[in-house]
């Protein structure tokens, strides 16, 4: 029954960071890039279940796939294990999203470099994993490139609700396309995932257990989203 509580269907538990409030690794400099919360309609998500930091890996399918640990520390559902980016819950699920979704916007400045549409986008979570009504498991998505080479993935959205294409130039806040459930996704819910122009994914959250500079303009609280404001 674990997938169901998972959004997007990919950890030992941990009692203290490391002494050195690091992750192993070297984070690449930010540069230029700072981003915004990357969703209008803030009040109708819940939560956000973010990256793992934990390096143990479970097998999917058992118990331990909920062992984790968040870039501040916290364990399942605010990560799980190998989680590689931050998936923003809809409040209401299919309702919501029948009802108009909510919109994905760009988080930072940058050129459309790939996007997919027209896939079903009601996949959901059984017993077993991932449903997709018989229709092939494919997501609907957009990735931006930014300055300096760093990517940002929009993944799950609904069909039909892509509003960009490739070459595209798009301004912080544009509007991408839609939440929805298409892919690899239990529930309707906005995938987001920063990686560096090498294609390693980091979390853009600041924390002891993540990089000590935060990626968005305001971090803004443990439990709440970061601002909807743009660099200046």
């Amino acid at each position: 029954m674990i997938v169901l509580l998972l959004a997007c269907a990919g950890g030992g538990d941990v009692d203290s960071a490391p002494a050195d409030g690091t992750t192993e690794g070297t984070t690449p400099p930010r540069g230029a890039l700072q981003l915004r919360f990357p969703l209008l309609e803030v009040e109708l998500f819940e939560q956000t279940t973010g990256v793992d930091h934990d390096p143990a890996v479970y097998e999917e399918a058992s118990m331990y796939a909920v062992i984790c640990t968040n870039y501040d520390g916290r364990s399942f559902p605010w990560c799980y294990d190998e989680h590689d980016g931050s998936d923003y819950l809809l409040s209401g699920g299919f309702d919501t999203m029948d009802a108009g979704s909510a919109t994905i916007v760009a988080a930072s400045p940058g050129v459309v470099v790939e996007t997919e549409d027209g896939n079903y986008d009601r996949c959901h979570a059984t017993v077993e994993g991932i449903d997709c009504d018989g229709h092939e498991q494919r997501a609907n998505y957009v990735i931006l490139e930014h300055e300096g080479g760093w990517r940002t993935l929009y993944w799950h959205m609904m069909s039909g609700s892509v509003a960009v294409q490739a070459g595209d130039v798009v301004a912080c806040g544009d509007p991408l396309g839609r939440v929805g459930s298409s892919g690899n996704s239990s529930m309707p819910h906005l995938h987001f995932e920063l990686q560096s122009a090498d294609g390693v994914a980091l979390d853009p959250y600041a924390g002891a257990w993540s990089q000590p500079e935060t990626w968005w303009v305001d971090q803004g609280e443990p439990e709440g989203f970061p601002a909807d404001a743009c660099a200046d």
